[in-house]
């Protein structure tokens, strides 16, 4: 059997959106669930674009190591230039952290353009991340390392960053079904898709080896209710090819079939043990799950509802009960050194058995529809 690791990881490394490895990543994912005698599918959808540029960022006359922001608008070639201000501060994707925002402004107190601060990892460094306030009204930005000592109030401050919009881009989901003895379905899916000059081994080549081995278990076995397994594509500048997904199965008035999902990211590597779910019956289920396999004793677990940033949340919020699961964070997340060599496979493992426990639980019975925001 291919190893998706391999394949997405190393043989085919960086695979932005709307890119041909990307495209190489989504027919090698297809491939997959081939050789598992399941018929692969693609759902393709139109996007608009970004081809980033790398940005340059001087503090004090200095030049300090930054990461694009996805979308951000372009600062023309000679960037701008003004005082570093404490701007404000974001809540980071691990539960109780935050992170900082600068910003640079001209003598009239104007802001020029915004610097964040990794808001992920606290010991990570200056990645590649997407728009906090998305492609329309994104001006000049860039990410660092958080906490690096250039970051001063007052600092001289230089930025050139931007990109240009590409039109006329698709992106294709790769879906597989295994029909059950209900129409009714649970999703078991993950991201194939990764940043700028970032291999993904990680985030997110282990999630979708993760769908592929709970696959592997699956087939060939009688359930009550289908399962669908999905490989979505450029979830790195949004979820968007599951909020796709979602959208696509509302206008067709499908939604109602779908009555769980498990979703992997990040499953090989990290500080934690994430579950984020919604409603908390799920995720109550998720954690005795977890507990019974002994994981609780094996790694430190953190739970979330409704949690945020990755593919179970588009179908939280079309009531669709649905989660992730992660072993997050890690400082080598969205850079280039997450490599194979990063890779656990007990942790890999681990959520592999977690997710099949979880989507036969559903199959069999699942929690209750969203009724209310998350319960």
């Amino acid at each position: 059997m291919v190893n998706l690791l391999e394949v997405l990881g190393v043989e085919i490394g960086p695979r932005r959106k709307g890119t041909p490895e990307a495209s190489r990543a989504a027919e090698a994912v297809a491939a997959a669930f081939g050789e598992l005698g399941l018929d692969a599918r693609f759902q393709e959808f139109p996007f608009v674009g970004y081809e980033v540029e790398e940005p340059e960022l001087e503090l004090d006359g200095g030049p300090v190591a930054a990461g694009p922001c996805e979308y951000a608008q372009s600062t023309g070639p000679e960037g701008v230039t003004g005082a570093l201000r404490p701007y404000g501060s974001l809540p980071g994707l691990v539960p109780g952290d935050s992170s900082l925002i600068w910003s640079i402004e001209d003598d009239a107190g104007r802001v020029l353009a915004l610097v964040y601060e990794n808001p992920v990892v606290a010991s990570g460094g200056a990645i590649p991340f997407l728009s906090f306030y998305g492609p329309l009204v994104t001006g000049p930005s860039c990410f660092v390392v958080r906490g690096h000592p250039a970051l001063r109030d007052g600092v001289r401050a230089r930025l050139r960053s931007g990109g240009s919009f590409v039109h006329g881009l698709t992106e294709r989901n790769v879906l597989a079904t295994l029909p059950g003895e209900s129409d009714e379905a649970v999703v078991v899916c993950a991201h194939y898709d990764s940043v700028w000059r970032g291999p993904g081994v990680i985030d997110n080549a282990t999630g979708v080896e993760a769908v592929r081995r709970v696959a592997e278990r699956l087939v060939g076995r009688t359930h009550p209710r289908t399962v669908v397994f999905a490989a979505w594509a450029a979830e790195e500048i949004g979820l968007v090819g599951s909020r796709w997904f979602v959208q696509d199965a509302k206008h067709r008035g499908e939604i109602d079939r779908y009555v769980g999902v498990v979703n992997l990211d990040c499953v090989a590597h990290g500080e934690k043990l994430m579950l984020m779910a919604a409603p908390p019956a799920l995720l109550d289920r998720a954690t005795s799950e977890a507990k019974r396999l002994g994981l609780d004793a094996r790694y430190e677990l953190q739970t979330v509802v409704p949690g945020g940033g990755t593919d179970h949340v588009p179908f939280v919020e079309a009531k669709v009960p649905g989660m992730s699961i992660l072993h997050f964070p890690y400082p080598e997340y969205h850079l280039p050194t997450e490599t194979l060599a990063l890779v656990d496979e007990q942790k890999l493992e681990d959520s592999v058995e977690l997710a099949v426990a979880l989507v036969e639980s559903q199959l069999a019975e699942p929690v209750a529809r969203i009724s209310s925001r998350w319960g």
